[in-house]
């Protein structure tokens, strides 16, 4: 299959294959509109020992029935542990320039195109990098409506990412391990003895009284620093002030808390007014995002991950129909 082959078919795969999941989906152009139309799944990048046969095994059908589909797929697959080593591409970035450097090869005659993620120095003047996170946001870039000027977009999630994007492009960006942080300090450290863990925990909602609680804590209070905080939701625990069913929840609010505070203070410290955050996660992360960045005074818009994903396939494969017709 040529370059050229993705302008002219109306169908293709879109993919997101990260460290723990495989989430592959046929979509479909209806004029503006591209539909996702069927669905597959697989092993995570660090399962897998035979990427082409994993990923066969989970589209196959879709080329039996409908010829040699072009393939894009963005996330771990292409790191130095995936199916093909993707170098990251600079910001600042556009969709099209990162379309420039998707990397392409045939399987089995597909034509397959893996996105590269993104490098940059962050505000901090230190080296970062996104891999996935970055076809989420050029699916918001791609919507007609997104704003012109200098936005915000938080992405949350294990590793969360604060991404200033101006006229379309990604400027910078610098990563959050709260996600991270938050399972380490309950699965491995003193703050989690005899609390519920992994499907044991209930799920944290907004409006649950000890994560509003965690997150009112960090935020009226900007002397106390997070090493300090978290302590409390151990002392609280063993002191009888805190159930062990709502400890992870009060945990979550202090990371969050203490999470939206610090990056809406170190883009204020650079002159970066922000009044307002594009959030784009899991629709049962965001809401906590919310609360806190909104108890900060800061107007709060949420869109799926999921669809920001698919938009952001399909915007870059529209990016490669653009280049190749020239």
């Amino acid at each position: 299959m040529t370059g050229n082959a993705i302008a002219t078919i109306d169908r293709f795969v879109a993919g997101d294959w990260g460290s723990t999941a495989m989430r592959l989906h046929l979509c479909e152009r209806r004029g503006d509109e591209v539909v996702p139309i069927d669905r597959a799944a697989g092993s995570g990048v660090k399962f897998c020992d035979d990427f082409e046969a994993a990923f066969f095994d989970a589209a196959g059908a879709w080329f039996e029935r409908d010829g040699a589909l072009p393939v894009i797929l963005a996330g771990m697959i292409g790191s130095n542990l995936g199916w093909v080593d993707c170098p990251y591409a600079a910001c600042p970035a556009d969709a099209s320039a990162l379309a420039r450097h998707v990397r392409r090869f045939t399987a089995r005659g597909i034509e397959i195109g893996i996105v590269p993620g993104l490098r940059c120095t962050n505000i901090f003047g230190l080296p970062d990098v996104m891999r996935g996170e970055e076809v989420q946001i050029f699916g918001l870039l791609a919507h007609p409506g997104w704003p012109r000027g200098r936005q915000i977009v938080c992405l949350p999630g294990t590793h969360a990412k604060w991404v200033v994007i101006e006229d379309g492009a990604v400027q910078s960006f610098f990563t959050s391990m709260q996600g991270e942080m938050f399972e380490i300090l309950l699965a491995h450290s003193l703050v989690g003895r005899g609390l519920p863990q992994g499907a044991q925990r209930r799920p944290i909602l907004a409006d649950d009284d000890e994560f509003v609680k965690g997150v009112r804590v960090m935020i009226d209070d900007p002397s106390l620093a997070t090493e300090h905080a978290v302590f409390a939701a151990r002392s609280r625990f063993v002191t009888g002030d805190l159930a062990a069913a709502d400890a992870p929840a009060f945990l979550s609010g202090l990371l969050i808390g203490a999470e939206a505070f610090d990056a809406l203070g170190a883009f204020g410290a650079r002159g970066i007014d922000v009044d307002a955050v594009t959030l784009v996660g899991a629709e049962g992360l965001m809401p906590l995002y919310a609360l806190a960045l909104e108890r900060l005074g800061v107007a709060v818009r949420m869109v799926p991950a999921h669809s920001a994903s698919i938009a952001g396939l399909s915007a870059l494969v529209g990016a490669h129909d653009r280049a190749a017709a020239r």
